[in-house]
């Protein structure tokens, strides 16, 4: 593995920590962080994160309330990177949602659709003998 991908893995790796195990803020809720990508100079990391929502409430909502509250926890987080950590300079961390599992979700949801549609379909014998004319 290459620097920058060590890198992110181990700024991810006690980010995490810092997070489960140092934060207590009441409106950060059962938060996971997925991703860490450092800018090409370092100087910036997004820090994408999942978040479950409290009583089934609304997704966006939750999302937007454990953003700011990593966001101020920001200095907090990046101040103690900065004493585990051998840089010269601790990036400057950025939060996002990470909408990769619901893409996912919806992925699914479309291929498991076409799957039930080609079911109810009516099978064509000449297509499954495989003695189909093609037509020119």
């Amino acid at each position: 593995m290459q620097r920058p991908e060590r890198l992110e893995d181990q700024v991810h790796f006690l980010l995490s920590t810092l997070v489960q195990r140092d934060l207590r803020d009441p409106e950060l809720g059962f938060v996971t962080l997925t991703a860490v990508r450092l800018s090409p100079d370092r100087s910036v990391a997004k820090v994408y994160f999942t978040v479950l929502p409290a009583n089934g409430g609304d997704q966006e909502a939750q999302d937007l309330l454990t953003r700011k509250a990593l966001g101020r926890a920001a200095g907090f987080l990046r101040s103690q990177l900065a004493s585990r950590l051998k840089m010269k300079r601790v990036p400057e961390l950025r939060f996002f949602p990470d909408s990769t599992l619901e893409a996912g979700n919806h992925l699914e949801s479309l291929l498991s659709e076409i799957e039930r549609e080609r079911a109810s379909r009516p099978a064509d014998p000449e297509v499954e003998n495989g003695t189909e004319t093609p037509e020119s």
